[in-house]
């Protein structure tokens, strides 16, 4: 939160123009700004890209639920919570749904919304939208897409622990959202924010 008589001020934004569009996925902005400072900066660069929603699936023996994909930026498979793009003009909860039933095949009859956070505060890059599934249930098989053939594992605490470790999870989001599945006082918070 800002405060009146802090010395951190916002940037003021004089222009921006767009160097690179490759919708829906991408676009790359130069902006102009003023610093509080006064000096212009003509080309601070920005990232646009799709919000994302991240689901941390658990069973009723508390085993969560992942994927196993290959994902083309590592150069390399990895394990990750069932992922997916917020699609134009969908909301989070129902691209987290969707995505869930896609990726693995089940469903949930139990969802909290953990927050969404953007990636990057200097670049942008998107917001991902985190959330909690329980009460899961075996609905279909899983969509087979050949840009993303995936297995879905359900791993223990000890056994997650474990893959990050070894690097078999790799990817800061999963391991952020694991982070705030197994924090306590997280788990206090979001239990307290879904009695209002």
């Amino acid at each position: 939160m800002a405060k009146a008589n802090s010395r951190v001020k916002k940037w003021e934004l004089l222009g921006r123009k767009e160097l690179f569009s490759a919708p829906p996925w991408i676009k790359l902005f130069a902006d102009t700004v003023r610093v509080p400072g006064g000096r212009v900066i003509d080309d601070f660069y920005r990232v646009e890209l799709p919000d994302y929603v991240m689901i941390c699936p658990r069973d009723k023996k508390g085993r969560l639920l992942f994927v196993r994909q290959y994902k083309h930026a590592l150069g390399n498979v990895t394990l990750l919570f069932p992922t997916g793009f917020v699609e134009r003009g969908e909301s989070p909860a129902k691209a987290a749904k969707r995505e869930l039933l896609e990726e693995t095949g089940y469903k949930a009859k139990t969802w909290k919304h953990v927050g969404s956070f953007m990636i990057d505060g200097t670049r942008g890059c998107g917001k991902a939208h985190f959330y909690f599934a329980e009460n899961l249930k075996k609905a279909t098989e899983p969509l087979v897409d050949d840009m993303e053939i995936s297995e879905s594992v359900f791993l223990t605490v000890s056994e997650i622990m474990k893959a990050i470790e070894a690097k078999e999870i790799s990817l800061f989001s999963a391991v952020s959202l694991f982070g705030l599945a197994t924090n306590p006082l997280i788990g206090k918070i979001i239990k307290a924010n879904g009695k209002k």
